[in-house]
């Protein structure tokens, strides 16, 4: 009778169109129940937030200290779709030590992970700043300051990265064109030592590869997107408020390939990404047909200071006293006041 039962739930699932997810991890099979809004496009991707769900973000730790921090809107380009748009202004309240309208995935036990999003900046709520603006970030309990941060600086994308804080490099990843949709994978092997991998994709173009330290020697990073602007704790920038949007927030596991994280929202990205090839696996490689950029070409030398990154298109906003990026211990607090709700085995292991 218990076989039956079984069989009975696992059909009714299949015919809610429900995916189960195999699990890839040695962690704990938690799983919040909003976690089901996050249905899989593959086996070998974790989580995909489309924005379409009631509750888009409801499974995450959410630092978000205002009713406008974040909502789900209509996409600016298909008023049939809905999008995710952060907003952060000057005057918002300090949320966890700082001026953020974030969100934090939970930490994972694979070093080898996939991650991907559309990002549409609009020009009237996301004009030219000379100071950092941090849009996505690998943080690290403990590491202060994240090893590896997706920034836009005087209209430019940069990454910063690097296993040690005094050594993390600027890589310029071209102009953060407004008003159009953006589409970046990021292929990740987190390591603090040699065997390290950065590889970026912008709009199916293979444009980084890296190859080396890129977290500190602690535990894995737990991942974040939205808007994090240190400066505004302590002077003005050139701006007041800050607004973008996300589409298709996905990881995916040491098995996925850039077919499967890539939604191609800009158009050029349709046709460069179903050219390239991408093989997975810790500390693979993925080749693109269309050249890839130098990691020299594209280093400048990295500040010393936190809050400011120098562009090879632009210099560098003035320096300031440092700040840490994050407040750990804040992090560890909020992270568990959240709710834990019951089991249940969606395969993929959230850490205590």
């Amino acid at each position: 009778m218990q076989s039956l039962t079984k069989v009975a739930y696992i059909v009714g699932l299949s015919t809610l169109g429900l995916a189960t997810i195999s699990c890839d991890t040695t962690g704990q099979d938690e799983f919040t129940e909003e976690m089901s809004a996050l249905r899989s496009v593959s086996a070998n991707v974790l989580i995909n937030e489309d924005f379409m769900g009631s509750n888009p973000f409801s499974q995450v730790h959410q630092q978000l200290p205002v009713s406008h921090s974040f909502n789900a809107v209509e996409d600016p380009q298909d008023r049939s779709n809905r999008v995710g748009r952060f907003e952060l202004r000057q005057d918002d309240p300090i949320q966890s030590n700082g001026k953020r309208s974030e969100v934090l995935f939970p930490a994972q036990d694979n070093r080898d992970r996939w991650y991907s999003y559309s990002l549409y900046l609009p020009a009237n709520t996301f004009e030219r700043d000379s100071d950092n603006d941090i849009i996505s970030q690998w943080h690290q309990a403990g590491g202060g300051s994240p090893s590896t941060t997706v920034r836009v600086h005087n209209d430019r994308f940069l990454v910063k990265s690097g296993n040690r804080k005094e050594d993390r490099k600027d890589f310029d990843l071209g102009a953060a064109t407004k008003d159009v949709w953006h589409d970046f994978v990021f292929h990740i092997v987190h390591s603090p030592g040699s065997d390290g991998l950065l590889e970026v994709w912008h709009n199916g173009e293979k444009i980084l590869e890296e190859r080396g330290g890129n977290m500190y020697d602690m535990d894995l990073p737990r991942w974040k997107v939205g808007i994090y602007k240190a400066s505004w704790m302590r002077r003005d920038t050139d701006t007041q408020m800050r607004a973008l949007m996300f589409d298709n927030v996905r990881i995916g596991n040491q098995r996925a390939n850039l077919e499967e994280m890539m939604v191609a929202r800009n158009s050029s990205s349709a046709t460069s990404g179903s050219t390239s090839e991408s093989t997975s696996g810790g500390g693979s490689t993925s080749e693109s047909s269309s050249s890839s950029s130098s990691s020299s070409s594209n280093t400048s030398s990295s500040s010393s200071n936190d809050d400011t990154s120098s562009s090879s298109s632009s210099s560098s906003s003035s320096s300031s006293s440092q700040v840490d990026e994050d407040n750990n211990d804040d992090e560890r607090r909020g992270w568990r006041r959240n709710r834990r709700p019951s089991r249940r085995s969606w395969g993929w292991g959230w850490r205590r």
